[in-house]
């Protein structure tokens, strides 16, 4: 972190945030430790055992892998050997001053550092002191580093921010800038000066450092020009191209601190006199172009040399955005745009500070630069995250060590990532960088069915804005895409359902027609019964197409039942099914065959004996609904064919009647047809004459 103005102007906001990835980006391998913070020796959180246990978990929810050991200006005034830094000492000071009386003691020694962060999980990265510094010191704590089980690190810089003049910096005394006078925040060297001094001076540090251990990774500060509003050097290309061409052979990374703003503050919502919390976030859209020109001056000088984020934060200065919903979508966004462009590490500055040492999760919330409050009385209060750590804890769905990740296609406001996890998952995230307005994006198309959805939106907050809505969806759902609200981050990630389970049987296998068909079926969720409520569909089916659909609602014990009566006879299947975005698909199947019933048909005339030439009525009854409610009724004469005489439907009562003039001995007959539910009969009746 830098404490003082920087070399070149720097204007409030961010110079010209160009479009993030027009393109999807070419997928990078992320290195073992992609998720990094800063926690510095005098750093009051991690050295408390209150404190410590209670941020540990918080750390490990959220995949942090690498520590920064640094402090920012304090790593070039610090000891590792006493634990002791010069922060309190007059400026200009030398390494022969760690002897004076001003001299502070720090909490956090290297052998503690060392073993939190093994409990972690996490690689160290260290910062060795240059300014005030000897080639002796860092040689010693490299090979301590080596030789000693858990105190392993797995890259070495060498000086914080030495291009700047707010940096310690004594071997500016010496050949060739040989400025006896300097000290920090004074008069100003010009880039050149510095950058060959430093060149010289970490030269020798590099040689030392390599003989206490040929394999130390070593790295060197990253100048940027003035398109970085919080970092910007001037001449930046002076002292880049000087350091990588007098030591590239030795330098395996460039330790850059990317700070896109310089205020100081509260963000200003006309975006005037400071940036807006959309400014703030929309940042991180150059991040692409500014990792294109380190490469591409690595590329010149060191191919092989990698790029760390040492520190990020919004600004250098502390700000209201670790307060905001803001907070949560730059660092989000800050951390997967570096990581997608090729970084090796992104680092957060810092873990905590003493700003927020009252935070109690309500209204007070005051201005930090920090991941985590500080309680003053850790025995009474517990560190709280700042809304910079759920940034972290969401894209660590994504940022996971040896995944692919890329940047997708940016769409409008909408910046999307996707990472395939080791094991072949893929997780996506999206960000609406819109802070006004909902915006719709897609997902791409590697997801698999069954999606957990986190959701994080400025619109839906608790009092510390720390709330992610956790819920489930399905690929199909949001194929034709997904609504973000404003100003918010959904992270997509695959996940396997929970099983379950269904039943499905009937009355009878074999029924009547007319008759209602009774099914009962039983759904278990997880290997457990379903609670009652749970909706299940019931399709009536023939020959694979549906003809009705039934909805039924679980009992307590996850019973259901359901009647139908089907509209003819037939065979038919019963399909039970149940659909959720937790559990798989549950399905069961009944066949049913529905079979023609006999039809309640009768005959009746109004006399059975009369004399010949009365006439007498004759009248059929269909005794049920029918489809089919057409009758034929027929007369034979004894020694006669048999005549219609009469074919029409049944009244409103099932009848039909006729009347005929008996001459002889006479058979009536009516005839049936059938129809979907009934079969074909007769009936008959006789009249003497």
């Amino acid at each position: 972190m830098t404490l003082a103005v920087l070399a070149a102007a720097a204007l409030p906001g961010a110079a010209g945030a160009a479009t993030s990835a027009p393109s999807d980006s070419t997928p990078v391998t992320l290195s073992a430790s992609p998720l990094g913070v800063d926690i510095a020796p005098w750093d009051p959180v991690y050295s408390t055992t209150a404190n410590f246990n209670a941020v540990q978990p918080l750390l490990k929810a959220a995949g942090f892998n690498e520590i920064h050991y640094s402090g920012g200006v304090t790593a070039d005034q610090y000891d590792w050997q006493t634990d002791t830094d010069l922060s309190n000492c007059p400026a200009g000071q030398t390494f022969a001053d760690f002897s004076a009386a001003c001299v502070t003691s720090d909490a956090l020694d290297f052998s503690l550092l060392s073993q939190h962060a093994r409990d972690l999980g996490a690689q160290t990265f260290a910062t060795v002191n240059y300014g005030t510094g000897t080639p002796d010191l860092a040689a010693a704590w490299v090979a301590q580093a080596a030789a000693t089980p858990g105190q392993q690190v797995s890259d070495w810089e060498i000086g914080n921010e030495s291009y700047g003049c707010w940096m310690e910096d004594e071997w500016l005394a010496d050949p060739p800038a040989n400025i006896a006078d300097y000290v920090p925040n004074g008069p100003c060297p010009t880039t050149a000066v510095m950058a060959n001094s430093y060149a010289v001076h970490a030269g020798d540090y590099m040689t030392a450092m390599k003989a206490a251990d040929p394999n130390a990774q070593i790295g060197v500060p990253w100048a940027f020009d003035n398109g970085v509003g919080g970092a910007a050097v001037a001449n930046n290309t002076t002292w880049n191209d000087t350091i990588l061409q007098a030591d590239g052979a030795d330098i395996s990374f460039v330790d850059a601190h990317w700070y896109p703003f310089s205020f100081g503050g509260n963000t200003d919502p006309a975006g005037k006199k400071n940036p807006s919390d959309q400014q703030v976030i929309q940042s991180v859209m150059q991040i692409p172009s500014e990792y294109a020109k380190i490469r591409g001056t690595l590329n010149t000088y060191d191919p092989g040399a990698q790029v760390i984020i040492g520190e990020t934060g919004v600004s250098f200065l502390e700000t209201g955005v670790p307060c905001l919903p803001a907070g949560a979508l730059f660092a989000a966004g800050d951390v997967l745009s570096w990581l997608a462009a090729g970084a090796q590490s992104v680092n957060w500055w810092p873990l905590d500070t003493n700003t927020n040492l009252d935070y109690t999760g309500t209204s007070n919330c005051q201005q930090d630069e920090a991941m985590f409050t500080n309680p003053r009385n850790p025995a009474t209060a517990s560190p709280r995250p700042l809304t910079p750590y759920v940034g972290y804890l969401l894209a660590s769905a994504l940022a996971k060590p040896g995944a692919q990740l890329s940047e997708l296609s940016q769409q409008g406001d909408v910046l999307r990532f996707q990472s395939v996890l080791p094991g072949g998952k893929v997780a996506v995230a999206l960000i609406n960088t819109n802070t006004g307005s909902a915006k719709t994006a897609t997902a791409g198309s590697s997801l698999s069915p069954y999606l957990t959805v986190q959701t994080y939106s400025a619109g839906n907050q608790n009092s510390t804005n720390t709330k992610i809505a956790t819920t489930a969806t399905t690929a199909a759902a949001i194929a034709s895409g997904i609504t973000l609200p404003a100003e918010s981050i959904v992270v997509l990630t695959q996940r396997t359902p929970k099983p379950s389970g269904m039943s499905l049987t009937a009355t009878s296998a074999t029924v009547k027609a007319g008759t209602k068909v009774t099914l009962t079926g039983n759904l278990t969720l997880n290997g457990a019964a379903a609670p009652a409520g749970v909706s299940v569909k019931v399709n009536r089916q023939v020959g694979g197409r549906t003809q009705a659909t039934l909805t039924v609602k679980t009992a307590a014990g996850g019973g259901f039942t359901v009647t139908d009566i089907p509209p003819a006879t037939g065979s038919y299947t019963y399909a039970a099914s149940y659909v959720s975005n937790t559990y798989l698909p549950a399905t069961a199947n009944h066949a049913v065959t529905v079979t023609a019933a006999k039809p309640a048909l009768k005959l009746a005339a109004s006399a059975k004996s009369v004399k010949p030439g009365t006439k007498v009525t004759v009248t059929a009854s269909l005794g049920a609904p029918h489809v089919n409610k057409t009758l034929v009724i027929y007369a034979q004469v004894k020694g006669g064919a048999k005549k219609v005489i009469k074919r029409a439907t049944v009244n409103a009562k099932g009848q039909l009647s006729v009347v005929f003039t008996v001459k002889a001995n006479t058979t009536f007959t009516v005839t049936f047809a059938g129809d979907t539910w009934y079969t074909a009969g007769s009936a008959a009746a006789a009249v003497k004459a």
